[in-house]
Order: structure tokens, then sequence, then C-alpha cells
């Protein structure tokens, strides 16, 4: 009898066993086996935005006030022309921005009353994001000069034409300017110790002193880079419209290490480490994620996609940024890859030259015309406490950095909003909050610790490019033209002077 009840016993364990694994199977396939399960799921509605109703301007350069319902202030402007603005600089009170793409303008206004101090026009058109270090103010443009004003004054310093063209940003470094630009155009007496008379590569990288112009060195790269180069530590480090990641040494320009890895922003340089977006095709489809990658070798710390997601944005003839915000057009939606065919056009490309090398460029991120190179920006992170934070697709990330598992992960969600589009610029951050504006018209600042949201906006037209924080306001610039001023009035919201944070474009948080 005693053995009967005991093979009872046994049986109903077995049973229960087998359903507490069944249960635990089940589990295991409803839930993807991810980093994401170790971190907070939110989800932020974009439809719950306060709308923030803005003022009929007047005239071009003429900063008109608004309020926003929940009690903040600020004011708006346009800049002539209704064209695609880059991330303004900060700088002893003034911003630094250019009139856009296609622009011949460069001004200093006002940081607190939008008011012109001055404005010089350039000999030709396309001014990029600028930065500010040492009383200069350093930027290019698109075709195809770099330019370097005294900031207080707007008085050319000096000025080269560099090739034709220019699609990224310069970067400061120890009194030294760091730029991209196509090779074999430039014809310059000052020649540098690094360069050829017949290039091997379509582009190179020129060190130049900042005061002067006078060249330091000028290295051989594959293509031009994405957004600017990143110099931390005495080197610099930069990812090519073909993928390829590249180290120097940014006294000599020697190189340190390169990688064919599918980079797909700017690299970030944190605690002896570059973290990247990179791309990769699984199943037919594209993928990006986040990589670590040790700063001394190059070498991929994880070997595998942190916070993957899958990215069809990066498909070719998407356009980058400035061409998949939802698949729209016009105020509010981004701009089409059609409109940029026709931004180009305007400015004399009837399709990308030859010397921008777009090919490659398409092929990795989507990007085919020369205003989507000037623009795209990717899903570049940011870095503060720990954590790699970025915007990828429909969603936020916050990755630690010990281990590469998720803190949280927020999905957007709401009107326009799709798995096939890239929503937000890459974040700016403060001491707690990240900073996000949107091709849909989105402002947003967000909790660096959980992904809970403080302020959400919209404005209803197109943020193209990160903002800038300082003294407590966002600068925001749009993709039609118009610069914008929202005084947060919170001191999280400041030092973040730049594209990138600083001139370094390699800013830290706490």
């Amino acid at each position: 009898m005693n053995s009967q009840k005991n093979s009872h016993r046994f049986l109903r364990i077995a049973v229960v066993a087998s359903l507490v694994v069944f249960a635990i199977l089940c589990r295991l396939q409803s839930y993807p086996s991810t980093p994401a399960q170790a971190g907070k799921q939110t989800q932020i509605d974009l439809d719950k935005a306060i709308p923030v109703t803005l003022p009929e301007l007047t005239g071009d350069l003429k900063p008109a006030d608004f309020q926003t319902s929940d009690g903040k202030s600020g004011w708006i402007m346009r800049i002539p022309g209704g064209r695609p603005i880059a991330t303004p600089a900060y700088w002893n009170g003034n911003l630094f921005i250019g009139g856009g793409y296609g622009s011949h303008e460069f001004y200093a206004i006002n940081a607190e009353t939008g008011a012109v101090v001055w404005q010089i026009k350039t000999s030709d058109d396309g001014p990029t994001a600028a930065v500010v270090e040492d009383g200069c103010v350093a930027f290019n443009t698109e075709s195809c000069t770099v330019i370097v004003c005294d900031a207080r004054s707007g008085m050319v310093l000096w000025q080269e034409w560099l090739g034709d063209p220019l699609m990224s940003q310069p970067a400061i470094y120890n009194h030294r300017l760091y730029i991209a630009h196509p090779a074999g155009q430039r014809h310059n007496s000052n020649a540098s110790t690094n360069s050829s008379s017949s290039p091997r590569s379509s582009h190179r990288l020129l060190c130049a002193d900042l005061k002067t112009g006078a060249h330091v060195w000028d290295q051989e790269i594959p293509a031009d880079v994405i957004s600017a180069p990143i110099v931390e530590a005495s080197r610099v480090y930069f990812t090519c419209f073909d993928g390829t990641s590249f180290c120097l040494n940014a006294s000599s320009g020697s190189l340190v290490w390169k990688k064919a890895n599918s980079g797909t922003s700017a690299p970030l340089v944190a605690g002896g480490e570059v973290i990247l977006t990179t791309k990769v095709r699984e199943r037919d489809k594209p993928f990006e994620g986040l990589k670590r990658i040790d700063s001394n070798h190059g070498n991929d710390k994880d070997g595998r996609l942190l916070g993957k997601s899958e990215a069809k944005y990066l498909d070719e003839n998407r356009g980058g940024l400035i061409g998949g915000g939802g698949g729209g057009q016009g105020p509010g939606s981004g701009l089409g890859v059609a409109e940029a065919v026709n931004i180009d056009a305007s400015v004399g490309f009837a399709s990308a030259p030859p010397a921008a090398k777009l090919e490659a460029a398409n092929k990795l991120v989507g990007v085919s015309t020369v205003v989507g190179g000037w623009a795209y920006q990717g899903s570049r992170p940011a870095f503060s406490r720990g954590q790699m934070m970025n915007a990828q697709g429909k969603y936020l990330n916050s990755i630690r950095a010990t281990d590469g598992k998720f803190t949280w992960r927020a999905e957007l969600t709401g009107a326009g909003i799709n798995a096939d589009s890239q929503i937000f610029s890459p974040p700016a951050i403060g001491a707690k909050y990240l900073y996000l504006c949107s091709v849909l018209g989105h402002v947003l600042s967000i909790m660096q610790s959980n992904g809970y949201v403080g302020r959400l906006y919209t404005f209803k037209l197109p943020f193209t490019f990160q903002p800038a924080l300082a003294r407590g306001n966002m600068y925001l610039s749009t993709a039609n033209g118009h610069l914008i001023c929202l005084k947060m009035g919170d001191p999280d919201v400041e030092g973040w002077y730049a594209w990138g944070g600083n001139a370094q474009h390699n800013k830290i948080g706490l």
C-alpha cells in the first residue's frame, strides 16, 4: 500500500513539474530572449504632447514671443530662405547658426532675445553646424569652404576652398581644426606632409591651425565622414559613409586603427570605449544596434548588437533622417526623398556628384542626396551615469555600459509612428534628462534614470537636428528655416553647446 501511495505522490510531483516547465517554455516563447528583459519596458504616446500655438511671423529675422499652456515661454524666428537648418552653437550669450542648406548667410544671434548681433555672407552655400572655441567660430559650407571667424565680431580670420561637396562638420581640439574633404580637388601651396598629388582614396581628413589655417597634416580616408570627426584624449575618431571606423593620432594624423564594421553614426568615446551604432542584415532584413569597441585597438567587445531592432529606415533610398520621418512631406512630417532631390537641384546638383561617393552611403544608411548626407546623424548615442542612450527607429534605449543590458526601453506610439521610420534625432543631455526633437515636430524631455517623460510638446514643425541647451533654454532648428528658443527655466537644460555637446563633439554626462 505504501509503495502505491508513493507512486501516486511521485506521479503528482512529475505532473506539477511538467506544468511548471511548460509554463516557463511558453513564457520564453512569448518574450524573446533579449537583454531588454533585464530592464523596464515603457511606452510614450506622442499623441499626448501639449500643442504649442506659435505666432504669425511678420518678417525674416524678427523674433516673436509665444507661451505654452503649461507656463513656459520662448521665441521663434524665421531665417531667410526656409531651408534646412543645423544645430546652433552657443558661446558667450550668443547663438551661431547658418542660414541653412543652400544659404550664403551665417549669423550670430543673441541667445535670450533673438536679436541679430552680426551676420556675414559666405562665398558659397550651405553652412553646416558650427563649433566655437578659443574665441573662434568654425564652420564649413556644403559647397565647398571651411571658414573661421572671430566669434565676437564676425571678422573672417581665414577660409579655404577644400572641395565639393563638404557634408560633415568640423571639430576643434587643442587649438587645431579637423575637417573631412574630397581628395584631389584642392590646390593650395600649403600642402601637408601626408598629402599625395594622386590620391588613392576619395577623401582626406585635414588638421589645420585654428587661428591661421596652416596645414598640420592631411590623412587619406575612404569616404566623407558621418556628421563630424570626434576628438578625445589626443585621438580623432570618426566613421565614414562606407561604414569604416577610424582612430587617428590627433597630433600627427598617424593611423591607430581602422575597422570595417558597418558603422551608422559618428562614434562616442566614454570610459576607454568607443560606442557606435552599427548595421547587420539578418533574414534579409536590416537591423541596427550599439557596439562597444576598445578605443586602443578597435576590437569589438560584445560580439553582438546591443539594443538591436529592425531598421528599415536604413534601407537604400530612404534618405536617412531627413527623408524617413513617417513617410510624409512638408511641415510636421520631415522632408521626403523627392523634396531632398529638389533641394539638391536648387543648389545645382541634378544628381549627387561622384566626389560625394554616395553609392556606399546609400547602401549603408539610405542616403542618396547631398542634403541627406549633410543632415544625416543616425542613431548616435549619448552617455551619462554609466548609461548608453539613443533614439533608434521607434525606440528610445538606455543600456548599461557595464554589462550591455537594458536599464529601460521606451517604445514610441502615436500618429505617424511606424517601425520603418527614424523618428528622433540624437539626444542632447543635461544632468538628469535627455532632450530630443522629432521630424514630426515633437520636443521631449525624458528622465535618464527610468525613461519617464518630463515634458512633451508638439510644435508641428519638422526638426531634423538635435537641440542645443544653454542657461535653461532649448534651442531648436527646423528643416524649413525656423529657429526656436524654448525657455524651460530649468538648470538641467544646460551645457550642450553644439552638435555633440562641445567643439570636440564628445560631451559626456555626469
